[in-house]
């Protein structure tokens, strides 16, 4: 089912990004030489509904994505979701290039197996070949994923109960990259760009050369640590303290006490998992960070990266060539376009033109 619903044609598509403080969705449609953004919506959801990824009450989230739904012309019914976390995998494998796709179908099975630590028969498997290997003209590189049915199943139960259609899943990663390619300079193709998304309890790194993603790691980092911290300086309760991180009403103080050790542990993480990635023999160098998610709106965090890490840092928004059915959804997505990237990339996955 995930290699299905990953290789279907479907031609309008609602990008939904299930986060855990919120559900946020975008549907657009393929003009000549540009997109046009037909909707944007965003749905905060409790805490503990989506846990480390997991879906912890579908009766409820379903009702939220009908609330989401409301927002969408009606011919939209098709929808893209992601996986990520601990219950997916990819792996770059080589594999021999004169395989049938029959073959080569089953040779993944047989390196899955060996590859993959998860049962053969608890996991959806897909794979793509990206291109011939740098050291054997005699294989290819093969991208193989895999996700565990549970986490999988799960999402599109919650979708479809909702009246919609679940056409696509795609890898959280890849997602990402293409959504943060849109910005790209000619350029950066040839160089070893970080894309780097900070949400509410997920930090992922995703490190692109020439279009394929070489590097991927996320650790349990985000907002959620900010807004304990503020709650815990300053007696507040939870929701309170989140009202004030997402409205920048900063208590005396707040700025020294709370914003800038959470930036410095942030900046931290980050170093470690780029010297992570710079000790790998990839002979790559990274040039470039993009970030996004909703962690990056806070003031001073996108120049302490650039400062502290010695690269230039941009703040992810493909959104301002694009062109727009709302006035609304163009204000809001080039106020707050990083925490609309993955929603994006899964929208781009559609064809439907203008």
């Amino acid at each position: 089912m995930f290699k299905n619903l990953k290789k279907s044609n479907s031609k309008a598509l609602i990008g939904i990004d299930f986060g855990s403080s919120a559900i946020k969705a975008v549907a657009l449609t393929r003009g000549k030489g540009t997109f046009q953004i037909d909707a944007v919506a965003e749905v905060p959801i409790e805490k503990g509904l989506i846990v480390d990824q997991r879906f912890e009450d579908v009766a409820k989230l379903t009702q939220i994505i009908k609330q989401l739904r409301k927002n969408f012309p009606a011919s939209y019914q098709n929808v893209a979701i992601a996986v990520s976390g601990t219950d997916v995998i990819t792996k770059i494998i080589p594999i021999n290039a004169d395989l049938s796709e029959l073959e080569l179908e089953t040779q993944v099975e047989i390196e899955a197996e060996s590859n993959i630590p998860f049962p053969i028969d608890e996991i959806f498997l897909d794979f793509e070949i990206i291109s011939p290997n740098a050291s054997n003209p005699e294989l290819n590189d093969v991208l193989v994923s895999a996700a565990r049915k549970e986490t999988v199943l799960l999402q599109v139960d919650c979708v479809e109960d909702a009246g919609l259609n679940v056409k696509i899943v795609d890898v959280a990663s890849h997602v990402l990259a293409r959504s943060a390619e849109l910005q790209f300079s000619p350029e950066d193709f040839d160089k070893g760009v970080a894309v780097i998304d900070i949400g509410a309890s997920q930090m992922m790194l995703n490190i692109l050369h020439e279009g394929k993603v070489i590097f991927s790691r996320s650790k349990n980092h985000g907002g959620a640590i900010c807004t304990q911290m503020i709650a815990e300086r300053y007696g507040l309760k939870p929701d309170e303290a989140e009202k004030i991180k997402v409205e920048q009403e900063w208590p005396a103080g707040c700025d020294i006490d709370v914003i800038a050790p959470f930036i410095n542990m942030t900046v931290n993480h980050l170093r470690y998992d780029l010297r992570m990635f710079t000790n790998a023999p990839k002979n790559i160098a990274v040039d470039k960070i993009i970030l996004t998610g909703g962690c990056q709106l806070l003031p001073g965090l996108a120049e302490q990266i650039r400062e502290q890490l010695a690269l230039e840092t941009e703040i992810a928004n493909p959104f301002f060539g694009f062109e727009y059915k709302n006035a609304a959804d163009k204000n809001l997505l080039h106020q707050c376009s990083a925490k609309y990237m993955m929603a994006l990339g899964l929208a781009l996955r559609g064809g439907g033109n203008v």
